[in-house]
């Protein structure tokens, strides 16, 4: 079980990588647990769990906690993640 396991962790990690995932946005564990069972095809929730939590062991996930939600950023390459709705205002201008 230990080397598939490295196995489907590896291959959760490239096709996130290629799907290019960082720019998901910080999502609740439900999503990411939607995206790996699609890649891996594996729909039983004891394995899923097992994939994730040592991603985040391993420090692919960036967690938060927001308000009384914890939410996951899928950062493998340890970047600074800026959010894109910061320093908006609700005023649009079409200049």
């Amino acid at each position: 079980m230990l080397v598939k396991k490295k196995q489907l962790c590896n291959l959760v990690i490239l096709s996130m990588k290629y799907d290019n995932c960082f720019n998901d946005d910080y999502r609740n564990y439900r999503y990411w647990r939607n995206k790996i069972q699609a890649i891996t095809g594996i729909y039983q929730e004891n394995v899923t769990r097992l994939i994730f939590r040592t991603l985040q062991r391993e420090e692919i996930f960036n967690k938060r906690k927001k308000y009384k939600k914890v939410e996951y950023l899928f950062n493998p390459d340890n970047r600074r993640y800026k959010d894109p709705y910061n320093n908006y205002n609700g005023v649009v201008s079409f200049e």
